[in-house]
């Protein structure tokens, strides 16, 4: 049996927004979910004890194309040994490891959720999520090293994260034929939200009621997620930011970029933006 359900997209695109959701329609029946105690792939599946127990060896000093293989290789024996379904997080590319391979094995698999958004708006929430400035933000769209809990981080408990740049994560998702993958468009579960989950839960074989998905997207609009965080904190918002809910909104890049900011992010992101209709 296949029991891993991979929630995936490049980082400040939705994920987090439709992990609650999911959380709300398949947990809690449409009512109101603590974004402090999410459920739904809330499990970092590979921490760097997990990791090194599993190679018998300390992954430290391993390289960024090693750290793929053995990862790949982690995730298969995870998904061979699951008894049910999990739900796993990930910002990770699905890079290729040969002609064969790539990371996600497809063996364990049973379904891809890729969320991708606007890289005009991605970069303004990146550069708050990061506080980097608006062009430095631009650069790490562009950054195929570009790494969460990388080397210049130190050694933690988490294990690198190898995100690339914007256009090869989306394409490495996007092009994984061999995979059952479900892509969305943050603009749409912003705009049809209803009709967009109740395709993910007839994806994964859970047909809900359309009432309780309603009830679940009343219940999580933006507004009242950014009201929680206010009142009792997020424990995902990285310490030198401010706010994790900061607008959720399509568009606002229109207010945020200069001409100069947005041709530079067409220019370097022009085949996939097209190729998604953006």
């Amino acid at each position: 049996m296949k029991h891993l359900i991979w929630i995936c997209s490049y980082p400040k695109s939705g994920n987090t927004w439709l992990r609650i959701l999911l959380d709300s329609i398949l947990l809690h029946d449409g009512n109101s979910v603590d974004i402090n105690r999410i459920e739904i792939a809330s499990r970092r599946i590979i921490k760097r004890n997990s990791f090194d127990e599993f190679l018998e060896f300390e992954s430290d000093g391993l390289t960024p194309t090693e750290i793929i293989y053995y990862k790949q290789k982690y995730y298969l024996d995870y998904g061979l040994k699951a008894t049910e379904d999990i739900f796993i997080k990930t910002h990770e590319a699905n890079w290729k490891i040969n002609e064969k391979l790539c990371l996600i094995p497809e063996e364990v698999t049973k379904l891809c959720v890729y969320i991708v958004r606007n890289p005009l708006d991605v970069v303004c929430s990146l550069a708050n999520y990061h506080a980097i400035a608006i062009d430095k933000a631009i650069q790490l769209l562009g950054d195929r090293n570009y790494t969460l809990f990388g080397p210049e981080d130190g050694i933690s408990y988490n294990v690198p994260v190898q995100v690339g740049d914007w256009s090869l994560n989306v394409s490495s998702w996007l092009n994984s034929k061999e995979l059952p993958l479900i892509f969305i468009k943050y603009e749409d579960l912003l705009n049809k939200p209803v009709e967009i989950l109740s395709g993910i839960m007839k994806g994964l074989n859970q047909p809900v009621d359309q009432s309780l998905i309603e009830s679940a997207v009343d219940n999580h609009k933006f507004s009242r997620l950014a009201n929680q965080e206010t009142t009792h904190g997020f424990f995902e918002r990285p310490r030198k930011t401010d706010v994790f809910f900061r607008k959720g909104q399509s568009g606002s890049w229109q207010e945020e970029l200069s001409t100069r900011q947005v041709d530079k992010v067409i220019n370097a992101h022009h085949k996939v933006i097209a190729q998604l209709g953006y």
